[in-house]
């Protein structure tokens, strides 16, 4: 039995909120609502919401593209890291990285953490396809987590949000007793430097505080800062701007323009909060 057929244990209609169960090339549900399982090995769960629009398409191949090249050259390690070890070690059951891209975090703790078993849920269908084969307990689920987890109630024991947006009710709801929900939050300084002479989208002040009172009935169990300066070259640079959502409001060449003025090496800060939450068992 693959991760993915595992997962209908945990997995719902995200039309009605009905269990699913597989089906002929995919997944259905006591309302037949129906949905593909692609031949990539990713299951499709994106659906339209009343009131609430067309589903999110979420990141673009070049997106991912340039957030593989900057995690591969160890940026990002430290963050990994954290998480790994906000997950506990004694921890079963399943994770759901929500948001969750390609899954490389996911895989992470999944490396980590032996008797856990995950599920990436993301709206991008590129993102989904690469996390299909990130890692042989990781199961992917193209989703629009955003207005709503097609995850069943109390079903996850470990829920990661990483840099991505998403609501704290709905993760109460597919939280398990005793669960744990580990977001990562960028401060107002994360890369700041790169706005410097860039319109780049700017991140608000006391996040991490936020997101550490989201959930009123969790109790905090850390909040850890992760900070280091790191020295970019202009491919780096423009690496960090366009794997994230300012891709979707700046001109590649434009910005490339500007960072070449600059002259590399170019340092940034990259600074997030790893606030992790815990129900009560």
């Amino acid at each position: 039995m693959t991760t993915l057929d595992a997962a209908f244990d945990i997995l719902q209609c995200p039309s009605c909120g009905a269990p699913l169960v597989a089906a002929d090339g995919g997944a259905k549900c006591a309302e037949r609502h129906h949905f593909d399982r692609a031949r990539q090995g990713y299951l499709g769960l994106r659906a339209a919401h009343k009131g609430k629009g067309a589903p999110a398409s979420g990141d673009t191949p070049e997106m991912l593209e340039a957030r593989e090249r900057f995690q591969s050259q160890g940026f990002h390690d430290a963050i990994a890291a954290a998480v790994v070890d906000a997950v506990p070690v004694e921890s079963r059951g399943w994770l759901a990285d929500l948001g969750g891209g390609t899954g490389w975090y996911a895989a992470h703790v999944l490396d980590a953490r032996p008797e856990l078993r995950g599920v990436v849920l993301d709206a991008s269908a590129p993102a989904v396809r690469i996390a299909a084969r990130a890692h042989e307990r990781l199961a992917a689920v193209s989703a629009d987590v955003w207005t709503g987890i097609p995850l069943r109630d109390g079903s996850v024991d470990v829920a990661l949000r990483i840099f991505a947006p998403g609501s704290a009710a709905e993760v109460r709801r597919v939280l398990a007793p005793g669960g744990r929900a580990v977001i990562v939050v960028p401060h107002a300084d994360h890369q700041r430097e790169l706005g410097h002479g860039l319109k780049l989208l700017k991140v608000p002040a006391g996040k991490a505080e936020e997101v550490a009172a989201s959930i009123p009935d969790a109790t905090l169990v850390s909040s850890v800062e992760v900070r280091q300066r790191v020295e970019l070259s202009v491919e780096q640079a423009l690496d960090a701007v366009f794997m994230g959502p300012n891709a979707f409001h700046q001109d590649r060449a434009k910005v490339e323009k500007v960072l070449v003025e600059w002259q590399a090496p170019i340092s940034v800060t990259l600074a997030v909060t790893v606030v992790t939450l815990q129900l009560d068992a």
